[in-house]
């Protein structure tokens, strides 16, 4: 009976905010409702359901804590470290015009990182660089595209970087307009397929912390739609708790097991 209140439940999630259960692993996917149900007191599945019914505020909370994606500028500072090291002088080597996609950005912290390496490289040079972030959260993507944030977004910043890419105003600090030009949000599922193959193609895919939600199947759908729109050669970068499993891994090679970055192999 339990197992049933449960699918009742994310039936109605998925009818009311298109967000599918039945392709999350079930754990993560329930404890995070958990969260939801502890807070508002409901005891179990169907009590839940029946709460979500008649309050819409809820329905919206419950969306956020589903999509929520912890998110810091240069977190994980060494994968940025071996990405301007070793990848971006590869890729911009080959390449006049970059072009990245930063998938599960959440409020932006992570392409506007890439944007300030990449910043760096062009800085004497003729190349240019196109960063665009892709997030199912609307309100996360406005709040990218605003580009203000607070203390808790620079824990792995250098004070001389937060001078240098920042405005501080009251207790937030603006975002330089320089970083922000080249980089374009978009509100997407990296799950709608069909939206995700008519972006174009890719010299880097940065997806860190997303695929482990997913199913294995799920995973290995998304990350075969990535190795589409990668170009030749192109790198994929991972999560550090995520792995290239099944038919998926024989369609990239390692390129640095610890930090998660692979290249696309071409058939």
């Amino acid at each position: 009976m339990v197992d049933n209140d449960y699918q009742f439940l994310i039936d109605y999630i998925k009818k009311h905010i298109s967000i599918d259960g039945n392709l999350y692993k079930e754990r993560p996917f329930k404890r995070r409702i958990a969260v939801r149900m502890r807070y508002t007191d409901q005891k179990s599945y169907r009590e839940y359901l029946e709460y979500l019914r008649y309050n819409q505020a809820e329905m919206m909370k419950l969306k956020d804590t589903l999509t929520i994606n912890v998110t810091r500028f240069f977190r994980n500072r060494e994968t940025f470290d071996f990405l301007g090291d070793v990848i971006f002088k590869d890729i911009v080597r080959k390449n006049q015009k970059v072009r990245i996609l930063s998938a599960g950005c959440s409020t932006g912290e992570e392409p506007y990182t890439l944007s300030m390496i990449l910043k760096n490289f062009f800085r004497n040079s003729d190349g240019d660089y196109e960063i665009v972030g892709i997030d199912v959260d609307a309100d996360a993507i406005e709040k990218a595209k605003i580009g203000i944030y607070s203390d808790y977004s620079f824990m792995e910043l250098k004070h001389s970087e937060v001078a240098r890419y920042f405005k501080k105003s009251g207790q937030h600090y603006i975002l330089d307009e320089d970083i922000k030009r080249n980089v374009d949000f978009i509100i997407m599922d990296i799950k709608e397929s069909d939206s995700l193959l008519t972006m174009g193609k890719f010299d880097l895919i940065i997806c860190r912390n997303i695929l482990i939600y997913f199913s294995k199947d799920f995973q290995e759908s998304i990350i075969s739609n990535f190795h589409k729109i990668l170009k030749q050669n192109g790198y994929l970068v991972l999560g550090k708790v995520e792995i290239l499993t099944g038919y998926v891994k024989d369609m990239f090679e390692t390129i640095n097991r610890k930090e998660r970055v692979f290249r696309k192999i071409d058939y």
